[in-house]
């Protein structure tokens, strides 16, 4: 049932953070029942559900490279693709985490043909003003059609592959099903595999998970049976890159899962071909065991969201309305809601970040003191200076010496939040 006009005016300041949670939702999978989906959408007064996925943007330039302007441009990007995807009615476009656009595209009765024909055009659309205001070679993915509305999710998880497949073909505008045929005869990422290892991810199904990683380990293998070792370790970063992002998003805490991901990528750099396997077996049971069923469902879409924008910009001056505004809630609401589920305040949360940060830094790399306070957020380096003293107990000269071995015998330990 739509809402009335007097529903509409009372929800009005609460419809955009619906409309987003939904989006959310829909894309990451969280929602299983169909008619609920469909419920909502209509609620929400929003046309034909969508069929199908179309992303778009910058794989290869990670979100933290990302300075304030091109933000901004990014926000001018988008408002233009939406422009341009007015002429498909019922077309959702949205941004996700700057790294990305998503439209959401329902099919309005086109022919296979067809739809091929005009999701080919608009994706051409999309790609002008990406690469006319950024000296970086767009990409765009474009998934299945799923009738299902909860599996709408998979054909968002096939574009951001063929998206990112871009460079195995001639043009940059990729179409999922045609990366099959390309499997068959060359040497490429196993998606199909890991789409399943997402699924079984998300419904935290242990057992399936391994099982379908030892599906794609398998089939990672047998089309590369005489790789070179910088092939292995290649796949493999990409492996746990896609795995440790997937668990923050399912409500690991990101601070933990980056500490993890730099203790594993440091392995990776050092163990042998054969060793590879157990290696992301024993990589996937640590990761999953820090997300449970009940840490799932008490994580709100907001602050899963504000979570991933906070790890994805932690290096630049961010505020909590800037971080409200890209979560679509209030900020008032949004410190209230992340203090009661973590624990701690959004300015505790942002430092910890920073902190951690700098810590793999000044134990793992000989970069000088201040670049590191920078780049990790503090652009004050007096003040990383007697934050990092509070938290750890040792200036960060001391906890360098310490973790290198060089600190003198009685010193003071550092102390790890």
């Amino acid at each position: 049932m739509n809402p009335s006009d007097s529903q509409k005016k009372y929800f009005e300041p609460s419809l955009s953070h619906a409309y987003f949670a939904l989006i959310n939702e829909i894309l990451t999978g969280h929602m299983n029942d169909d008619n609920t989906l469909l419920n909502k959408w209509k609620w929400l007064n929003l046309r034909s559900f969508p069929q199908v996925v179309m992303t778009a943007g910058f794989i290869y330039n990670q979100t933290e490279d990302f300075d304030l302007t091109k933000q901004i441009k990014m926000k001018s990007i988008l408002s233009d693709v939406r422009q341009i995807a007015k002429y498909w009615e019922g077309a959702v476009v949205i941004s996700w985490y700057y790294e990305r656009m998503v439209l959401l595209l329902p099919l309005n009765g086109l022919t296979d043909l067809e739809l091929k024909k005009e999701l080919m055009l608009i994706a051409r659309k999309v790609v002008k003003p990406l690469e006319k205001d950024f000296d970086l070679r767009a990409s765009v993915g474009i998934g299945n059609i799923y009738n299902q509305p909860s599996l709408l999710y998979r054909s968002f998880e096939e574009a951001c592959q063929a998206q990112k497949s871009y460079l195995l073909f001639e043009s940059s505008i990729v179409f999922f099903e045609d990366l099959n045929a390309y499997q068959d005869e060359e040497t490429v990422y196993p998606f199909s595999e890991e789409s399943e290892l997402l699924v079984q991810m998300k419904k935290g199904n242990i057992n399936e998970a391994l099982c379908a990683l030892d599906k794609l380990n398998r089939k990672f293998q047998i089309k590369n049976p005489e790789g070179l070792k910088e092939v292995y370790a290649a796949f493999y970063m990409e492996l746990l890159v896609m795995i440790s992002r997937t668990l923050i998003f399912q409500g690991a805490d990101p601070v933990m899962v980056t500490e993890r991901k730099m203790c594993f990528l440091e392995m990776l750099m050092k163990i042998e071909r054969q060793d590879f396997v157990k290696w992301s077996c024993n990589m996937l049971i640590l990761f999953m065991g820090m997300v449970t069923q009940e840490q799932n469902s008490l994580l709100s879409e907001c602050v899963r969201n504000a979570v991933l924008y906070l790890q994805n910009n932690f290096r630049h001056p961010v505020t909590l309305k800037e971080v409200a505004e890209a979560v679509h809630v209030n900020p008032s609401y949004l410190s209230r809601t992340f203090k009661k589920e973590f624990g701690i305040s959004f300015s505790a949360y942002l430092t910890k970040l920073r902190l951690e940060n700098a810590k793999h830094y000044l134990a793992n790399t000989q970069d000088n003191i201040k670049c590191i306070s920078f780049e990790s957020g503090f652009k004050n380096p007096t003040y990383f200076h007697t934050v990092f003293k509070k938290n750890t107990g040792v200036s960060p000269t001391d906890f360098r010496n310490i973790m290198s071995g060089d600190g003198t015998e009685g010193q003071v330990r550092p102390h790890f939040t």
